[in-house]
């Protein structure tokens, strides 16, 4: 997908207009409606203001798919998954993996236990 696209996509997930995104990122609702079309790009520091409002990477915002020399390595697969997910199931995600740190955590305590037993 281009920049335009993801644009357009999350501001829609997140029921924001043009006209209140350029608002808060200090721009005009043209300016909104331009990226969205793939007329313009933003600079750097307004890319930058964009993946910050909607709490994402810029590769994620641009489209862009990291390339690995090991492109099966379980990183990168988890960063793609991670930031696939809308902000619920990241939420949901970071539970997950609490709750096996913490039973990583109880499995050794116990193993500590009966080693000094």
């Amino acid at each position: 997908m281009s920049f335009g696209s993801n644009l357009e996509k999350l501001r829609k997930e997140r029921k924001i207009s043009q006209s209140k995104l350029g608002c808060a990122l200090g721009i005009t609702q043209q300016m909104i409606s331009s990226y969205e079309k793939d007329i313009s790009s933003p600079n750097i520091e307004t890319l930058i203001k964009i993946a910050d409002f909607f709490e994402i990477s810029i590769d994620r915002l641009v489209g862009h798919i990291v390339r690995s020399e090991n492109p099966v390595s379980l990183k990168v697969q988890f960063d793609q998954l991670f930031d696939s997910f809308s902000n619920e199931d990241k939420e949901r995600c970071i539970i997950i993996l609490k709750a096996l740190l913490l039973d990583r955590e109880k499995a050794g305590e116990k193993l500590l236990k009966k080693k000094t037993s």
